[in-house]
């Protein structure tokens, strides 16, 4: 190791010179990074290094210079250029020059193993370091490093590799001072993707519109610089940021908060961080205070006085596309519970860190017919504000959905700069509406197009009618044969993707042999392999309503692990001998092959479970061989399961359709609610089971690297709606643990056995209270963190969906590495990834982005969906004749019974169950006038309305409205409102009160937009008197409710004899009050109860300390994500429910 030093001499403000020296310690074992390194061993391998390599697949390698890396980072950041290779001397002069995110954008690339890019220490190589000569420029001494090193990997690698230096500054004669230049070619970027991209046009745009924005900034600069103070506004308001020393000092002493800035979706002029714990949330009001800030942007907020601290708005916004957001918005959930509370108010005085990203837009329209090359867009999501671009032909973007991206925000400026990157298509065009979606939430380019790279392909088996895979016999010696066991699998219709699959047999002495078994993807996919490696990117199968985008190429995805029936597939399995009573006697876990001899859908299994000989699908020989093992298998989780809900187990509700689509044009014939089967809770079952017991098996053998997925116990806060609701109703819900929950919420369906939609709703409602579900690193978290709160597991994971899940593929590894091991906790065989709880923490946190994108991707695309429906439904056929959308055709009413969920100042929500559709209806307008429908204000008004009357276009004004946010909200008509009305209908009501719960009629329709995507809105018709009637009737009337729940009301006698035998009749009893109690036997429900309580005990205080003492930025990770009631992610983990063609199974 060799010491340089390089020494600086710099002239103070003082005029005082001071001598810089730098220490620089030189190495000769800094390693190429390239799988052509020449050497014995190759020198990666002689230096321990985590990094991807070089491949050798492309003879040329990519050095680019300070320009390029600069200004073109979108262009190196497109997955088609590989094999980069980014210098020391450039990072660190984005480093030194405070470019922190164009510098974190290529250390992202570098990470990204597909990518095949590596970041070469050339500062540090005793080869490759140079140093600045006397009166040199910054810019020509790292342009000789560049070349340097250029010219230190031909020789090292024995010209086995081109080396290209890609500058917009420096030409090919610029590298003639250097002795050996052979195989070192410098490009400009125009230059490299004509000869080596000729036919990639999204490169060729990109470029194009990134020179564009990069003239616009130089002009703009220039204009800066002519101007006598950068101090100023300009007028807009906005002011300069404080110096980041300013800021951190700020930070540091409290006068200063930072924090995450969310823009309240719902009412676009407020946005929020939080705060310290007792500071809580800090509203930021207007643009102004905002200060150039976007939602995702780490800020820096200073209070502001408390004379301008204000309430949140508890209305409905009037804006559609605001309604829309506000349904995706993650943290308007936590301003759920309306109240009219003052909270402290802030400032954007510092921006630590920018979120922009690639944004759908439109152009502004009109824009086109203006003169000039500068143009607004509106970004689709409408939290975004205005974008200004330049393009040279504003027309050709008329009409069309774009992708641009935001570059600067001067502070002189309204609008934040930025360019246009690509157009995607029309707008309101289905496929350019699903890009689009796909776009918002980050799914990469390669999964939306099925693309696999050719050397994935390569490593693929092949599978052809001409030369059909056949299993290894090497292989099949190695693995347990289980082709003789009845094997089936049950899934939805059409499923393509089978993972798992199930035997079930008795096999004497009361005993039951049971198993699951699941796809082996971990043997075609080998770790860090190229089809690895884009898996690991991909992170999951994206479900849409119509179409899925595959984490695996489809050989694998619905040919090979695909667990189809009459073929012989490798599995991982695990197996349990049980008792009588399902009780766990010995488990078995290995690699086996199966024979499956039945692809069952769900509704064919639910029909031989409910005692059918043969059912449609299946001949009559399957079904005799299938519904013994059917049956046994049903009897058996109904006890597991059982078991697991009397300890806490959670069963809450989400709002999930199906879509059937016309043969003949693709259209929307219909919207059908998820229709719930005993065998989707069965199926369920079975898979949480092999799941659980899956991690504590990988627990044992990596306890600091276990990939579990953990669900943390919801902030007490959350709870307050669902709270309230139920006291609307009469009930009490106990909310003090998850068994407390259970219990509450299985009262209160006891008691409204009437009223079906109201207990989705309450269990909706508790859904939205619960923290998100994640995937965690075991060694990252204490063991009393790994619990699983929906479920009522101490250890979880996810093991049972390999061919959609990375998560799976991982555990499947750590699994097998386990079972070579030889004592369970032996491990020596395993990678050093799946032992690296570091990086094994990275991955579950890429994994759980991935999982939430993927998400709410699936919801946008049901709710783009169910707008296509309203809008068939509400077309008029005068409109469609005149080829297109006459405005004097207007929508034809399409009316449905809806449910009032959710209170406002101005109105309230409504839920149609029937399309799973939420949409607001206003009583006060805009203006501040409130009106009611003379249809609502008569006892047969909706009847009429829904049988062709026309009372409903009738609306009454000038009334008053009173309302008690989250229960009720009452609209009294004034006799003189009434008018004419008053003497034709003496019976009229002059008092509507809507309350929570609810059943109204209403009218679909839909607000349609060019910037936005058309949304759903509804008008009043009137209640729904008759349903309303029927529901009340088996409804518990105020006090009614609080009874104790089937466990809750005999706890206290149950524990006083917890060491004596129970009388029959009393355990009988219970378990007749909970139907999913009733397979228990005695000593099971004693143990579950007395074992539920003890978790109470402990469980209750330690989540209440835990709470008291969360950290603000920890709590808004835990908060969630979804503001809407029925717009749920998955907040913690149920299988098999949806039931669209391409659901996941």
């Amino acid at each position: 190791m060799l010491r340089k030093e390089n020494v600086h001499f710099r002239k103070t403000n003082k005029n005082t010179v001071v001598k810089r020296v730098r220490e620089v310690y030189l190495r000769n074992d800094i390693p190429c990074l390239s799988t052509q390194c020449p050497k014995e061993p190759p020198c990666h391998e002689a230096v321990k290094v985590e990094s991807s390599l070089l491949s050798a697949e492309q003879n040329d390698y990519l050095i680019p210079d300070y320009s390029v890396a600069l200004r073109y980072v979108e262009l190196l950041e497109q997955e088609e250029l590989t094999n980069i290779i980014f210098t020391e001397t450039i990072l660190q002069r984005l480093q030194s020059e405070d470019k922190s995110r164009t510098y974190k954008s290529l250390r992202q690339v570098a990470k990204d193993p597909r990518r095949r890019s590596v970041v070469f220490s050339n500062e540090h190589c005793k080869e490759t370091n140079v140093l600045r000569e006397p009166e040199e420029s910054i810019e020509h001494r790292d342009w000789r490093a560049l070349v340097q090193t250029a010219a230190w990997y031909r020789r090292h690698l024995h010209g086995s590799a081109n080396i290209i230096l890609l500058s917009e500054e420096f030409k090919q004669e610029d590298v003639l001072r250097i002795d050996d230049t052979t195989g070192i070619t410098v490009m400009s970027l125009k230059e490299y993707l004509t000869k080596f991209w000729p036919k990639t046009a999204v490169l060729h745009e990109l470029l194009a519109s990134l020179k564009e924005a990069i003239l616009e900034e130089d002009l703009e600069n220039q204009t800066q610089s002519s101007t006598t103070s950068k101090k100023t506004s300009g007028g807009t308001g906005y002011q300069e940021y404080k110096p980041l020393s300013e800021l951190e000092a700020g930070v540091k002493s409290e006068r200063f908060f930072q924090g995450v800035m969310r823009v309240r979706a719902n009412h676009r002029d407020q946005a929020f961080i939080r705060g310290d714990a007792n500071i809580g949330e800090i509203v930021i009001v207007g643009s102004e205070h905002r200060n150039r800030a976007v939602h995702g942007d780490v800020v820096v907020v200073e209070l502001l006085s408390k004379s301008s601290w204000v309430a949140p708005s508890t209305h409905i916004s009037y804006n559609p596309e605001e309604v829309h957001a506000a349904a995706e918005d993650e943290e308007e959930s936590s301003s759920r519970v309306r109240t009219r509370e003052v909270k402290p108010t802030g400032r954007v005085v510092g921006i630590m860190s920018r979120n922009w990203q690639p944004y759908v837009a439109t152009l502004q329209e009109g824009s086109e017919q203006e003169a000039g090359s500068f143009h607004l867009v509106l970004p689709l999501n409408p939290i975004i504000p205005k974008i200004r671009i330049r393009h040279h032909d504003a027309k050709v973007l008329a009409n069309q959905r774009i992708v641009v991206r935001i570059d600067s925000w001067p502070v002189n400026s309204q609008y934040p700069n930025g360019h246009y990157v690509r157009s995607i298509g029309p707008a309101h065009d289905l496929d350019t509406e699903i890009s689009a979606i796909l776009i918002e939430h980050g799914i990469s380019v390669s999964q939306t197009t099925q693309g696999f790279s050719e050397g994935s392909l390569k490593e693929m088996p092949v599978n052809t009618p001409e030369r059909p895979w056949i299993a290894d016999p090497a292989e099949l010696s190695r693995r347990r044969d289980l082709r003789n066991h009845t094997i089936f699998s049950i899934d939805p219709p059409n499923c393509q993707d089978i993972d798992d699959a199930i035997s079930i047999k008795e096999i004497g002495n009361g005993q039951i042999e049971f198993g699951v078994h699941i796809a082996d993807v971990s043997y075609f996919v080998r770790e860090n392999s190229l089809t690895d490696l884009e898996a690991r990117a991909r992170g999951t199968t994206v479900y849409l309503s119509d179409r899925r985008f595959d984490m695996l190429p489809k050989v694998l995805s619905e040919q090979l692990c695909s667990l189809r029936h009459h073929v012989d597939r490798y599995a991982m399995s695990v197996m349990w001998t049980l008792d009588s009573e399902a009780n766990v006697l010995t488990t078995w876990y290995g690699r086996s092959v199966i024979r499956s001899a039945c692809e069952m859908e769900y509704e064919q299994a639910q029909g031989l479970l409910n005692g059918k000989d043969v059912v449609p699908g299946l001949d009559a020989k399957t079904c005799k061989q299938l519904k013994p093992s059917v049956v046994l298998l049903a009897k058996t989780m109904r006890k597991v399961r059982a078991r697991r809900m009397a300890k806490g187990g959670l069963e809450l509700e989400s709002s999930e359709v199906k879509f059937k689509f016309k043969e003949e044009d693709g259209g929307i014939s219909d919207i059908l609610p998820k229709q719930p089967l005993e065998v989707h809770q069965i199926i369920e079952e079975a898979m949480v089971m092999a799941n659980g017991y899956v991690a504590q098996r990988i627990y044992q053998g990596f306890r600091e690297s276990a990939m579990l997925r953990h669900h943390p116990p919801p902030i007490e806060s959350h709870f307050k709606m669902l709270l309230r609701a139920a006291e609307s109703k009469g009930f009490s819900i106990d909310t003090t643990s998850n068994l407390a929950l259970a219990n509450s919420l299985r009262e209160c369906a006891a008691k409204s056995e009437n009223d079906i939609e109201f207990i989705k709703l309450l269990k909706t409602m508790a859904t939205m209270a619960m923290s998100e579900a994640s995937y965690i690193s075991s060694g990252s978290f204490e063991v009393s963190k790994y619990a699983h709160y929906g479920l009522a597991l101490d250890f979880y994971t996810h093991f049972t969906s390999p061919i959609r899940r990375y998560a799976d593929l991982v555990v499947h590894r750590q699994l097998m590495s386990c079972l070579l091991g030889s004592t369970p906790q032996t491990t020596d065989n395993s990678s050093d990834f799946l032992k690296n709880g570091l990086k094994m923490e990275q991955v579950a946190g890429h994994l759980n982005y991935k999982n939430r994108e993927s998400k709410l991707a699936q919801k946008d695309s049901t709710e783009l969906f169910q707008t296509l429906y309203v809008l068939q439904k509400t077309r008029n056929p005068a409109a469609i004749e005149n080829g297109g959308d006459d405005p004097e055709a207007e929508d034809l009413p399409f009316m449905e019974t809806g449910i009032v969920s959710e209170i406002r100042e101005n109105g309230f929500f409504v839920f149609v169950p029937r399309f799973g559709i939420r949409g607001p209806v206003y009583l006060k307008e805009k203006s501040g006038e409130i009106s009611i429908p003379l249809s609502a204000l008569k006892q047969s008004g909706a009847a009429a309305a829904a049988a062709g009357g026309n009372d409903h276009l009738v609306t009454i004004s000038g009334c008053e409205m009173d309302t008690d946010l989250m229960t009720q909200i009452s609209v009294k008509v004034p006799p003189q409102a009434l008018g004419s009305h008053a003497a034709s209908l003496p019976n009229i009501s002059t008092l509507v009160q809507f309350r929570l719960f609810d059943k109204v009629k209403v009218a679909l329709r839909l607000k349609k937009s060019l910037a936005h995507r058309h949304t759903i809105y509804m008008t009043l018709i009137g209640l729904d008197h008759q349903s309303t009637a029927t529901a009340s009737s088996g409804t518990g009337k105020a006090g009614s409710g609080r009874g104790a729940t089937p466990i809750k009301g005999h706890s206290g006698r149950l524990f006083k004899k917890a060491g004596e035998q129970l009388k029959q009749d009393e355990v009988k009893r219970i378990a007749q009050q909970d139907p999913s109690l009733a397979p228990l036997q005695q000593r099971d429900l004693i143990q579950g109860i007395q074992e539920g309580q003890q978790q109470q005990k402990k469980g209750g205080k330690n989540s209440r300390k835990q709470q008291q003492a969360a950290d603000p930025e920890e709590v808004y990770y835990q908060s969630r994500p979804e503001s809407s009631l029925y717009n749920l992610i998955e907040s913690f983990d149920r299988f098999r429910i949806v039931e669209s063609n391409e659901s996941p199974s």
